[in-house]
């Protein structure tokens, strides 16, 4: 195998890194862990012992050390400037592509519309998709300011695309013809599909008038959208805050944090009525009210602190109706009954009847954890001494449960930290040794090129196979910092994985955009690899000590590298289909199976180990931290199923029950439900009248009818954890592995099963394969496979996460 450009270059700088980073191996007391080849200890030192000489801004400046390799790799990335260049060279390459497409007239050239529109959509995502990067993350303004002027303008250039009659029609002639069909890849026929529904979408099937009422209804929905999410935002008026104010007595206040309760009194006015106690006019923001509900004593106030918050920013809830009425009215003008419809007609869930399948049989599940968590906060607080304000209330309600959570967390004592066991460097060096053990590939420390990353705190990771081919880059940016967007975790695509030897050349005289150094040469064939950055919000280490993470933020990056390796994996030739590129409501399944492996006891035992001494990660305090945090699990159960349902009842709403304040009325009616009132937990839950929740689901923005896929997914990683790789689990700490999670076997049945093919293949039969190893029956797998209403039930009725 032959390595193209630059990457031969890159190697050699990895092994230069070594001197200034390598360690000898060391010993720890872990069992699992003992020896540390000289790579693995690169790879923890990258994250745990960075050199500042060697990472710092020789790598960051391309003045220093040679000429730019460009940013990831990319040799137009190497400026502001050049940046808005290599968009217009996008553009020119895609309008070639279109110029070939409307142009196909042989057989041989209609054969080749579906590479043309793959390769077409490849051109403009590899500098969309690092534009929509670098204005969250980049420090220099001149770079945003680029990036957000090259996405604005490639976004209209694309939403051109997207309503282009010729293409479409060209499209639809290709596939609809019974040779060329016939002819198609099974994979090259999901691509296919895949950018048909996309024009479908755009409604550009209409005639003339429906499609002229299909833009002017796109434009409502995206100002709506805006609207919506601008009233979260900006600060209320001056009217508006007094209005929303509540008054609370300062002594109230005493059991907060110390930060908390001086940002409240320095950001909010204090008076003494009458001359007595000091009260404070307090206008509850989501992070002022989250500790108020949590920890005043006082009933009353938490009561009118809740209320106060739950009504929502003022003008939110016509915005947000406008934005859920356009939307039903754009699906019915492609044909369907409703919004949930239309969205969901390419998903798993195929319809909202069978989401609600979904939900119920998984609300069914849950609802006696609900009460009796109910219960237990009702003998808490029955057993604790009379409060201001506790007296006259007999119920519990919504502003009384995390208060009581909180009151038994204290009761049963603080646990210790497990952060000293979770360097960062370690957990890397565990994901390293998880991917190896799985699938035969490792991760390996590499050193970045001049002008290759944005900031000195980035890293840059090799994805290497068993064989020592490269399969891909990761780079990670992983501490907080002010000149980066709050984004929180996240996946970023930069290039995706696809075939390029047999690239369509344009017309003569076209531009042709210069291509990737993350080229690689394989059997003859040229494959451009993918490059992935993955962010996170992690503190920065204290100075002379490692990053340490909390076990949340451990989960959190074996959660994002688990969708860089569903991106490396997912080589299967096509742009459109590759990695991650897959239905909303599967492509979290992976790095939620991920999170599984983050709690296995075999798993910790890999890399957990006390960075100082390298005593191993008890098992004993393994098992509490996981117990308490899976004895309040159906909290957050609680919320998803709730939203979810929301969600389903907001986008599919019968017409007729619209009119102002209708989402008020279908909030109060979900939470009637059967599904979420019952026993003790009825009004622990319910709905509060006068309150509006909804003014603050910002999610329904991006997720709207498809916020039941996270829980979708974690039902299914949880299906494949116990009956694929019989996974452990922390909650028993005496209890035997019933298998080995870290059997090979079982990862590369996961891998040619769901990894490898992105989303060119069926997720049902993806997940129906997956499963079909003796432990799921023949007649559950066979009507997984069709993906119908009966399979919607099955996955409601599987074992709830955390359970």
């Amino acid at each position: 195998m032959r390595w193209l450009g630059l990457l031969a270059s890159g190697r050699r700088l990895a092994l230069a890194l070594a001197p200034a980073l390598r360690r000898r191996a060391i010993q720890t007391a872990a069992a699992e862990h003992e020896v540390v080849r000289e790579d693995e200890a690169l790879l923890r030192d990258l994250f745990d012992m960075p050199s500042a000489a060697v990472l710092g801004s020789a790598w960051l400046h391309h003045h220093q050390g040679g000429p730019p390799a460009g940013l990831l790799l990319e040799a137009r990335f190497v400026s502001p400037a050049s940046f808005r260049q290599a968009g217009r060279e996008a553009v020119a390459e895609a309008d070639g592509l279109v110029q070939r497409v409307l142009g196909a007239q042989s057989g041989a050239e209609r054969r080749s519309v579906v590479k043309c529109l793959d390769q077409l959509s490849d051109a403009l995502c590899r500098v969309m998709d690092v534009a929509e990067l670098v204005r969250q993350v980049h420090p220099d303004g001149e770079w945003q300011a680029a990036a957000e002027d090259v996405f604005a303008e490639m976004l209209e250039y694309m939403n051109g695309l997207n309503t282009h009659v010729g293409l479409y029609a060209k499209l639809a002639e290709v596939m609809d013809d019974p040779a060329i069909g016939a002819a198609l890849a099974p994979v090259e026929r999901e691509v296919a599909l895949s950018f048909r529904r996309d024009f479908e979408r755009s409604g550009i099937h209409l005639p003339p008038t429906a499609h002229a009422r299909f833009v002017a209804l796109s434009s409502r929905i995206h100002d709506a959208s805006r609207d919506f999410l601008r009233c979260q935002s900006q600060p209320p008026a001056a009217a508006a805050a007094a209005a929303a104010a509540v008054p609370v007595p300062v002594e109230s206040l005493q059991a907060l944090p110390p930060d908390v309760l001086a940002h409240i009194l320095q950001s909010s006015p204090v008076r003494r009525p009458g001359g007595g106690a000091p009260v404070v006019d307090v206008v509850p923001d989501d992070h002022v009210a989250q500790y108020i509900l949590r920890d005043c004593p006082d009933e009353r106030v938490r009561e009118a602190v809740y209320r106060a918050w739950q009504h929502g920013a003022p003008g939110a809830v016509e915005r947000l109706e406008r934005l859920l009425d356009a939307r039903h009215e754009l699906a019915q003008t492609v044909g369907f009954a409703s919004f949930a419809h239309m969205t969901l007609d390419d998903k798993m869930a195929r319809s909202p009847d069978h989401v609600d399948e979904f939900l119920r049989g998984l609300a069914a599940q849950a609802q006696p954890q609900w009460d009796a968590l109910a219960r237990s906060l009702h003998r808490t607080r029955a057993g604790a001494a009379p409060k201001p304000g506790a007296a006259r209330a007999r119920s519990m309600f919504p502003w009384d449960r995390e208060y009581w959570v909180g009151r038994q967390q204290m009761e049963a004592g603080a646990l210790p930290s497990l952060a000293h066991y979770f360097s960062l460097g370690r957990v890397v060096l565990g994901l390293s040794r998880v991917f190896g053990r799985l699938y035969g590939v490792e991760l390996r420390a590499a050193a970045p090129r001049p002008g290759e990353i944005w900031h000195p705190e980035v890293r840059k990771l090799e994805v290497v196979g068993e064989d020592g081919r490269l399969l891909g880059l990761v780079y990670c940016d992983v501490f907080a910092r002010s000149s980066k967007a709050h984004v929180g975790a996240a996946h970023f695509t930069a290039r995706c994985a696809r075939r390029v030897d047999d690239d369509i050349a344009g017309p003569p005289g076209a531009a042709r955009a210069r291509s990737s150094q993350t080229v690689v040469e394989r059997g003859g064939r040229l494959f451009q690899l993918p490059v992935v950055v993955l962010i996170c919000n992690f503190p920065e280490p204290a100075p002379g000590a490692p990053p340490l993470l909390s076990w949340s933020n451990v989960e959190t990056i074996f959660h994002e590298m688990g969708h860089a390796m569903h991106s490396m994996l997912g080589q299967n030739g096509f742009h459109n289909v590759a990695g991650t590129r897959c239905a909303v409501d599967f492509v979290e399944l992976p790095s939620i199976l991920m999170e599984h492996f983050a709690r296995s006891p075999r798993v910790l035992a890999l890399f957990a180990s006390h960075f100082r001494t390298g005593a191993p990660l008890p098992r004993g305090l393994v098992h509490q931290c996981a117990e308490r945090r899976r004895r309040y699990a159906a909290l957050d159960l609680h919320a998803q199923l709730f939203m979810s349902a929301l969600d389903q009842r907001y986008h599919s709403a019968d017409p007729g029950a619209r009119g102002p304040g209708w989402t008020t009325r279908a909030l109060a009616a979900v939470h009637a439900s059967p599904m979420f009132a019952a026993g003790a937990a009825r009004t622990l839950f319910g709905h509060v009248e006068g309150t509006q929740w909804q003014a603050r689901f910002t999610h329904l923005v991006g997720y709207g009818a498809s916020y039941y896929a996270y829980l979708f997914d974690r039902v299914l990683s949880g299906r494949i954890w116990d009956h694929v790789f019989h996974g452990d689990r922390p909650y028993h700490p005496a209890a035997p592995s019933a298998g080995d999670p870290l059997s090979r076997s079982a990862g590369e049945r996961l891998r040619n099963e769901v990894l490898r093919w992105g989303g060119g293949r069926n997720p049902w039969e993806c997940l129906a394969a997956v499963l079909d190893n003796g432990s799921t029956p023949r007649r559950d797998v066979e009507a997984i496979a069709r993906g119908s209403r009966s399979a919607m039930r099955i996955v409601g009725g599987w074992r709830l996460p955390d359970a």
